[in-house]
């Protein structure tokens, strides 16, 4: 096995490498979210009442979708609001990323600690932490919400500036600012991973026959960098779409939660999730559209 493994051609063992790196994957999909999958799709076309028995559904075709889409004025509002976030926030992420992720390239003292630092907010996101935040400071969880936690108090933040003769209008602009920086160091953890891997994968003798040739690191970067950079830059893209759209804090999941969980309505909120998800997907193909011709790959 491992001598027929070998003797295949670089194209095969790639495509093959490629495959077991999507395997686990591929197996979690088909155990685990394949059939809830399929059961959300068959809720989307039912009337769902609670009863003593359990859930009772009642076929009603496409109702559910018509409703979201012409009687329901909150969904188009949200959904209209999440794509409008996702324009500005989503450039934002990846030019801050792309910034972080040129200046942890080159090697410096202690460039292993700010790599680690940046991804970390990945690290705590999916753990207890995590949890943890989304009840207290993110919601009106039990312990409190967000006026429980200290920096949200009129002793946190506000009130240290307060104590320094801030003014109002000087407090609100460096709220936000510290607000914004937490928002992009938040959110730009795999993005920055992503940037550092595609740098890296960026051969040294381009950049040492530029420099032969007189260019200079700015035109180094906008002629070699950004360039070689595009596939990684529109996984990049794809990620933080997707990611923008599906966070916890987007106006349209926690819709689609509180009309299947506080409402009991599960066939609708089913339907606005199929129909949020059809949405993303048709955007992501018109931007791969646009994008694909731009993309520079290097041949092997």
């Amino acid at each position: 096995m491992i001598r027929q493994l070998r003797a295949l051609p670089y194209t095969k063992k790639k495509e093959l490498y490629g495959f077991l790196f999507v395997l686990p994957w591929i197996l979690g999909f088909i155990l685990f979210f394949a059939k809830p999958l399929f059961t959300s799709l068959l809720y989307s076309f039912q009337n769902l009442e609670m009863t003593p028995e359990g859930l009772r559904g009642v076929f009603i075709g496409w109702d559910n979708f018509e409703y979201a889409l012409f009687k329901d004025p909150a969904f188009i509002r949200e959904v209209t609001n999440s794509f409008v976030n996702m324009l500005y926030g989503v450039p934002l992420i990846l030019v801050y990323s792309l910034f972080v992720a040129v200046l942890l390239k080159n090697k410096f003292r202690g460039r292993g600690f700010m790599r680690a630092v940046s991804f970390l907010p990945v690290i705590i996101a999916s753990g207890v932490l995590m949890q943890i935040l989304k009840e207290d400071v993110f919601s009106q969880g039990m312990r409190g919400g967000a006026e429980s936690v200290y920096l949200f108090t009129g002793a946190g933040i506000n009130g240290i500036l307060n104590e320094l003769g801030l003014g109002a209008q000087l407090i609100e602009i460096f709220n936000n600012v510290i607000s914004r920086i937490f928002d992009l160091t938040w959110r730009s953890g795999v993005q920055v991973l992503l940037f550092l891997a595609g740098l890296h994968a960026i051969p040294g003798y381009l950049y040492e026959a530029s420099s032969i040739e007189g260019a200079r690191p700015w035109e180094q970067f906008w002629k070699i960098t950004l360039p070689m950079l595009t596939p990684m830059m529109l996984l990049n893209i794809v990620y933080t779409i997707i990611d923008t759209f599906t966070d916890y804090g987007n106006s349209v999941i926690l819709m689609i939660y509180n009309t299947a969980f506080s409402q009991v309505r599960f066939g609708y909120s089913s339907a606005l999730a199929w129909l949020y998800c059809l949405l993303i997907a048709v955007f992501l193909g018109a931007v791969y559209m646009l994008l694909k011709k731009r993309i520079v790959y290097m041949q092997d």
